[in-house]
């Protein structure tokens, strides 16, 4: 009995500064170094004008995450101190994460604009003109799999229901999350913009583009785990060596998911619909 009570003593401390320090990170100003790293993947630069734009929205989107991050750790952790184990499930925190960044997407559509208010645009703005050709190509192929191993585990069942419902359970949740970027992709798309001048333009674009993205390679990570469960589903219709390979195969799409998600949420993601702003330029056509 004194051994749990100082377990969760131990807990509740260790929990409580991983709270303090998540909430201080959340709260703390956009650096320098951030902004630059922003700018530098985005291909913008940023100036006086349109500076005050881009640290509002990567404070806006760094203080969601890291809310959502904390929050799914936290859940985590207490689903764990069910049975008495100190455990952080990476699945719930990395969900923790997704949702922040979706909610992060949606506030960003308020965001006040000094000096200026928000402005509807003639250009047509598409998700296609924001994503990568990569990161497109990447999230079909995702969505394609999804699609390709449900069907192979229908068809591998022999009928039996129990499988064929956690498939089409996985199927359905894979479903949900995907329609819900897709409905923040077109958020992020649609919103008006934060004023006409080219260099605010550029910044709004570029913030656009990362987002966009950035939310591509979520729904990549995010995929992984039905991916995995569909291929463990697989594996329990077989025994012996061949039960093993497909659990094998199952971490190894996680994995793979993971790396190739990260890669396409940091990469470079210039504007594919205008260049970004050169202020010589916007100049030279001023005269």
């Amino acid at each position: 009995m004194a051994s749990r009570f100082a377990f969760l003593i131990v807990v509740a401390l260790l929990g409580g500064a991983t709270l303090v320090a998540l909430s201080l990170r959340a709260t703390a100003p956009v650096s320098l170094t951030r902004t630059r790293r922003f700018a530098r993947r985005q291909e913008l630069l940023v100036t006086v004008g349109n500076g005050p734009l881009v640290v509002r929205a990567l404070t806006v989107t760094h203080r969601w995450r890291v809310l959502g991050l904390t929050t799914g750790v936290l859940l985590g952790l207490l689903w764990a101190l069910r049975d008495a184990r100190l455990t952080i499930n990476f699945a719930a925190a990395f969900l923790g994460w997704f949702v922040g960044a979706v909610i992060a997407e949606w506030r960003l559509a308020g965001l006040p604009v000094e000096g200026g208010r928000r402005t509807a645009s003639l250009a047509r703005r598409t998700v296609w003109g924001y994503l990568r050709r990569d990161s497109t190509v990447l999230l079909a192929l995702t969505c394609l799999a999804l699609l390709g191993l449900f069907v192979t585990v229908s068809l591998r069942s022999g009928g039996h229901e129990a499988v064929l419902g956690q498939a089409l359970g996985w199927l359905a949740a894979a479903a949900l999350g995907l329609g819900a970027v897709w409905a923040t992709l077109a958020r992020v798309a649609g919103r008006p913009q934060p004023g006409s001048t080219p260099e605010l333009v550029a910044a709004d674009d570029a913030l656009r583009a990362r987002s966009a993205n950035v939310l591509a390679g979520s729904a990549i990570v995010a995929a992984g785990y039905p991916a995995a469960s569909l291929l463990a589903l697989m594996g329990s219709t077989t025994t012996g060596d061949a039960a093993q390979g497909w659990a094998g195969a199952s971490l190894v799409s996680t994995l793979i998911t993971v790396v190739v998600g990260w890669l396409v949420a940091v990469s470079r993601s210039p504007v594919r619909s205008r260049a970004a702003f050169d202020p010589r330029a916007a100049t030279g056509a001023a005269r």
